[in-house]
């Protein structure tokens, strides 16, 4: 699978946003969760990178981009947390979106359950359409945690 056009299509929400590669995605994010100045040796041991020069490639594209400034002793620094298509940030953690409504979909499953034990254990009734409701919350929620998952891995 040809990683770099996924993430060309994944990575964000404009159009000059659309040109980040998986690289650049991992360096954005690198230099989001460290919320310092850092140089490009800095950003190749933190995003995994493969040398210096590619840090430095990402961030000059970043910097072109309009997402990443570059300060007086020649460290960088993301000028503003943005968006990227597919994923939410969570404080300084990014995560797929998928993941965010599987557990949507969990906390609604909760609450089923805790609607049918009672119900269960005083033997009451319990309408046929309340079941396939629970069904259909649990196949949901497992669909969005595994794709979420599956979708995390990727970009790694």
């Amino acid at each position: 699978m040809d990683y770099g056009a996924v993430w060309s299509t994944i990575a964000k929400t404009t159009d000059a946003e659309d040109q980040l590669n998986i690289t650049a995605f991992h360096t954005y994010v690198y230099l989001v969760k460290a919320g310092k100045p850092v140089g490009p040796r800095e950003v190749m041991r933190g995003a995994n990178l493969t040398s210096p020069s590619v840090a430095y490639r990402n961030l000059q594209k970043l910097m072109n981009l309009g997402l990443v400034i570059k300060d007086e002793y020649s460290n960088y620094v993301v000028k503003e947390k943005v968006g990227l298509k597919g994923y939410t940030w969570i404080g300084k953690t990014i995560v797929p979106r998928f993941v965010v409504f599987g557990f949507v979909f969990l906390g609604i499953l909760i609450a089923e359950v805790a609607i049918l034990v009672p119900h269960l254990l005083l033997e009451a009734s319990i309408e046929g359409s309340f079941w396939l409701l629970t069904a259909i919350t649990i196949v949901a929620a497992i669909i969005f945690l595994v794709e979420g998952s599956r979708f995390r891995k990727e970009s790694k």
